[in-house]
């Protein structure tokens, strides 16, 4: 089974009539999906992709750090590439996701997205994506909402951790919208996905994933490399790391169609064996959603 375990549904490039095509093209059983964070992007080249992700992994990670920071402060609510500004969704639409799991309810999976930022209805939002939508997990993005989790996600963080749901947080480069460490502390049974292998915290992400049983890496979006994915398998092992593509981003190649060619590629090709790669594929999301 191959689970695809970081989707955005975007309406207008993968609607969920989309998605399911393609994820029987690919080979793809199941997705957890949740609402898209922005507005569409377009494609980064991948010669920046090359360098950010180079940067990251290197003594001047943290002027790469500086950099990815700025693309969301120039101006507020908005993320700037390739020279042009793009919406931040501060509260993403859950009820389209949740539409779309009643369409193909065996398809997909879901996940709320949350902002507790200046937001007294984010637990109202979160039992409402349990009990009435059926989700079964969180999907929070620190970066872009521009916030601290070790304060303000306690709330949602307690709850998760009360009915066993994982959550799913794509951090930002600051020490304050980077500090999962205080949940972690508060919280030491929470199930928590660190997006993009912890982008942009890869070496201290894949340490914090080494010594704590409930911290995860996912391997979605364009921005890794199969030679990444390779490095975190070897750093944390592969019970730790879960598939994923951020759809509809890394499901784009260079032509502009979609596939899961290069994604599946970067397991399918790790020299490790097939119970190892049907854990990433499947069997380690399958475990934190029980």
């Amino acid at each position: 089974m191959i689970i695809d375990a970081h989707c955005h549904l975007d309406m207008e490039e993968n609607p969920p009539e989309k998605m399911v095509h393609f994820m029987d093209v690919g080979g793809v059983d199941k997705i957890v999906l949740f609402a898209a964070a922005c507005e569409n992007l377009p494609s980064i080249p991948e010669a920046l992709l090359w360098l950010g992700r180079n940067l990251l992994q290197s003594p001047l990670a943290g002027a790469a750090r500086n950099l990815y920071e700025d693309a969301t402060n120039s101006q507020p609510g908005k993320l700037k590439t390739g020279g042009k500004f793009f919406d931040i969704h501060p509260y993403p639409d859950n009820a389209v996701v949740a539409d779309a799991l009643k369409k193909f309810p065996d398809r997909f999976i879901g996940f709320v997205f949350l902002n507790p930022k200046k937001n007294p209805r984010v637990m109202e939002e979160l039992e409402q994506g349990i009990e009435e939508y059926g989700m079964k997990g969180v999907k929070v993005h620190s970066w872009f909402h521009d916030y601290d989790p070790g304060k303000l996600l306690k709330g949602v963080a307690r709850k998760c951790q009360e009915l066993g749901l994982p959550i799913l947080i794509h951090m930002g480069s600051r020490p304050d919208t980077s500090n999962i460490g205080e949940l972690l502390d508060d919280f030491p049974k929470l199930k928590l996905i660190l997006a993009h292998l912890g982008i942009p915290y890869f070496k201290e992400s894949w340490e914090r994933a080494r010594k704590h049983p409930n911290v995860y890496l996912d391997i979605s979006g364009p921005y890794l490399s199969g030679g990444l994915v390779r490095k975190a398998v070897n750093a944390v092992g592969p019970d730790k790391i879960i598939y994923g593509t951020d759809a509809p981003y890394g499901l784009r190649n260079k032509a502009g169609n979609w596939t899961y060619i290069q994604s599946r590629a970067w397991v399918e090709n790790l020299p490790i064996s097939q119970a190892d790669k049907d854990k990433i594929f499947s069997g380690n999301i399958l475990k934190l959603l029980k």
